[in-house]
């Protein structure tokens, strides 16, 4: 029986090549960003940068230690109390007699009596796993997710490949955007985000920005989770909001695992969350003590114009950092060009790489972003007016 214990996780160290000369491609876009000018952004890939088995694998561990906190919460109010420590601490583990108090104080450093789970998220990492475990009374759920010596290794040379670009792009004053990725992979892609996050975004503007997927159900408490910890750490808070890449993907992988659904109901739904973080964030701005930044990256007209009546409403200047808009290179040309001309921070967003590697991203938007080809369509229209309009001219 012993034998059925053991777990075995193997992985291509061929992969981890592959990551180092991934690196200097994301290397190479950070300069030629900063080469054309102040305020630039790049884009990054995490499972460019780790094997994606083990973000998947670190991502268990993750939504793991976070059903711990749900255990140890005993009365639900989301937050742990001394009382109820000691009660979850002392049935899971063995050294409860001689670490609670250790443990406690340490999650606990202004004595409030208490942990919530933002603080408990930001002591509890994977790496702390495996001596955690060591301590349990029996092998559970917990132990299972725990990551092996091999994978602390991967994912401490995964964590330094991600401070590499943050260093690259803070010294060329360069945004840096961590893309979202499906589900199954986005705990651990979090969890890198906002180590860079501390160590990159304490001094004049954030350089690390996270993408939020608002197709997600549970993106609106992610992003207010996260702003609170940015406020709790004292670091500026850099977002990217989108609407989501990979709907289609997603509802199979739930369905195949018996999971619920994790996409809104309806394109509805998924709009007015975009909206409403959009709303949620531009007010924070203009409350926080710290810079928070915002790309409001979408090809959808009412939300851009929402997205300004916001703006106004809150004396956001339309030429701060506060927020940029940014739509794909060759799409929505109308959108980018009028929100330049009058003077909001507007972006083309271009896929970097050679041709094979970014054709997959360019597939993958065009197929599960119906919007995308709605608004192709609006613009061959536009462009078609266009031309009528000149050839008028032209004969007058």
């Amino acid at each position: 029986e012993a034998e059925q214990n053991i777990r075995v996780q193997t992985y291509d160290y061929e992969s981890e090549a592959q990551c180092d000369r991934h690196v200097e491609t994301f290397l190479h876009c950070i300069r030629d960003v900063a080469s054309f000018g102040p305020d630039g952004f790049a884009a990054c890939k995490v499972t460019a940068l780790g094997n994606p088995k083990l973000l998947a694998r670190l991502s268990t561990a993750i939504e793991e230690s976070r059903r711990l906190f749900e255990i140890f919460d005993l009365n639900g109010d989301g937050v742990i109390s001394r009382e109820e420590f000691e009660y979850g601490y002392n049935k899971f583990f063995v050294d409860g007699d001689v670490r609670i108090k250790e443990i406690f104080e340490e999650f606990d450093p202004e004595h409030t009596g208490y942990i919530d789970y933002i603080t408990w998220s930001m002591m509890l990492s994977p790496r702390d796993l495996p001596k955690i475990v060591k301590s349990c009374h029996a092998a559970g759920r917990l132990s299972e997710a725990c990551p092996t010596d091999e994978e602390v290794d991967l994912l401490e040379a995964m964590y330094n490949r991600g401070r590499q670009l943050g260093e690259a792009a803070a010294q060329a004053g360069v945004r840096l955007l961590i893309d979202a990725e499906q589900c199954r992979y986005q705990p651990a892609i979090d969890n890198l985000v906002l180590e860079l996050q501390r160590q990159f975004n304490v001094d004049d503007k954030p350089i690390i920005y996270n993408t939020y997927q608002c197709y997600l159900k549970d993106s609106p408490e992610r992003l207010r989770t996260d702003v609170k910890r940015s406020e709790r750490f004292n670091y500026h808070f850099g977002a990217k909001l989108v609407r989501g890449a990979y709907m289609e993907s997603e509802r199979e992988l739930a369905e195949t695992n018996g999971l619920p659904d994790p996409i809104h109901a309806s394109i509805e739904d998924t709009h007015a969350c975009y909206n409403d973080s959009v709303d949620f964030l531009l007010r924070h701005s203009v409350e926080s003590d710290q810079k928070a930044e915002l790309m409001c990256a979408t090809h959808n007209q009412e939300s851009i114009e929402k997205a300004i009546d916001a703006m106004n409403k809150y004396g956001v200047d339309r030429k701060s950092s506060t927020i940029s808009f940014a739509q794909l290179f060759g799409m929505t040309d109308h959108l980018t060009f009028n929100l330049g001309r009058h003077g909001y921070r507007a972006y083309k967003y271009v896929p970097y790489g050679e041709v094979h590697e970014v054709m997959p991203y360019l597939l993958r938007r065009a197929r599960e972003n119906s919007a995308i080809v709605g608004g192709a369509t609006l613009e061959l229209k536009m462009i078609q007016n266009e031309l009528r309009n000149r050839l008028r001219r032209s004969r007058n």
